[in-house]
């Protein structure tokens, strides 16, 4: 089964303001309506259908749950054949026994991903502006939870010492794993330089979770991921890698309607409530990607399924031809 990923964001609109965010506006003046919505999604199921496509969809904000039409955007993908999964990404703090019941009723919502940047009271706080405790008692009620519950974790130059407290958390609330991907200088998050990661805490981190899940600390066996899953297993965890999904198989949608290559890859590509979106894919720029195009040690690697991050070359450099600067094999 081929299958399309969509990171789709909902909504502007949040009810936090966290210091790394990608967002520089919340509100939800130009979300979509419900309407626009449906004409959006039909376009993008016509593509799935043409291309013979299964589509996993993680839904997410701003704050998801802040739409008003989330219940019923839920209950589209619900009914939609060409559905396969359905994830939600949040930040939790809307979460309550009721939501998560209702969340429960829906067989294709398969995940439910809660940011958190620190393990630690301490670090929680000084990047999420929201109670720790009360975030961990948001983590009880979740560990109830039927499906897959993971910590999403944002790797800035400052918390790789967070990384051990979150196996902590996953353990102490029975949660599934937690994802691990990198801050990039995005939206609020401009104001950060000094998160950006360097090439150094980026390559001991990786070390790090891979010695965690019984792995060599070789970087070269995961060189071509961006993001990194960690997954408890009984008595021993497990380490996934997340392939870039740019100019391949999937994309992001934003609350607009624009359609991005990836979500930190903000290259506007087209507007998928206003014009089809197999037209938007057919123009995508990295269909395919070509190593040609590329500069640098990503113009002549030796890894034929991977080229590099482009969504952070675009951001660092403004350039989305040159070197990934945080490659492994860059040093």
């Amino acid at each position: 089964m081929k299958t399309f990923h969509i990171q789709w964001h909902i909504t502007n609109s949040c009810n936090l303001r966290c210091r790394h965010c990608y967002h520089d506006t919340y509100h939800a003046s130009d979300d979509l309506k419900f309407s626009q919505i449906q004409i959006l999604f039909d376009g993008l199921v016509e593509f799935l259908k043409k291309n013979k496509y299964h589509l996993t969809v993680d839904i997410t904000g701003g704050e998801p749950f802040l739409h008003s039409d989330f219940w019923k955007i839920i209950q589209v993908l619900e009914n939609c054949n060409n559905v396969f999964q359905c994830g939600i990404i949040t930040n939790g703090t809307m979460l309550t026994e009721k939501i998560l019941n209702q969340l429960a009723c829906f067989s294709k919502i398969k995940v439910i991903k809660i940011s958190c940047e620190g393990s630690e009271k301490q670090w929680f706080e000084s990047i999420r502006p929201f109670p720790y405790e009360k975030f961990l008692k948001i983590l009880e009620l979740v560990s109830m939870f039927k499906c897959e519950k993971l910590l999403m974790f944002t790797l800035l130059e400052t918390n790789s010492d967070q990384i051990s407290g979150l196996f902590n958390l996953v353990s102490r609330f029975n949660l599934d794993g937690f994802v691990m991907e990198r801050f990039f200088p995005m939206g609020a998050g401009k104001k950060l330089n000094n998160f950006f990661v360097t090439n150094e805490t980026w390559q001991s981190t990786i070390k790090q979770l891979l010695v965690s899940c019984g792995m060599p600390d070789d970087l070269t066996l995961v060189v071509e991921y961006r993001g990194f899953k960690v997954l408890k297993k009984k008595h021993r965890w497990e380490l996934y890698g997340a392939p870039c999904i740019v100019g391949k198989n999937g994309c992001a949608i934003m609350h607009n309607g624009n359609v991005f290559p990836c979500r930190r890859f903000a290259l506007n590509i087209g507007n998928a409530s206003i014009e089809p979106f197999e037209k938007i894919w057919k123009k995508n720029p990295f269909r395919p990607m070509k190593r040609k195009n590329l500069k640098g040690v990503c113009g002549v690697c030796k890894i034929k399924q991977c080229y590099g991050c482009r969504a952070l070359a675009y951001c660092i450099y403004n350039d989305y031809f040159a070197q990934d600067p945080l490659c492994f094999l860059n040093f």
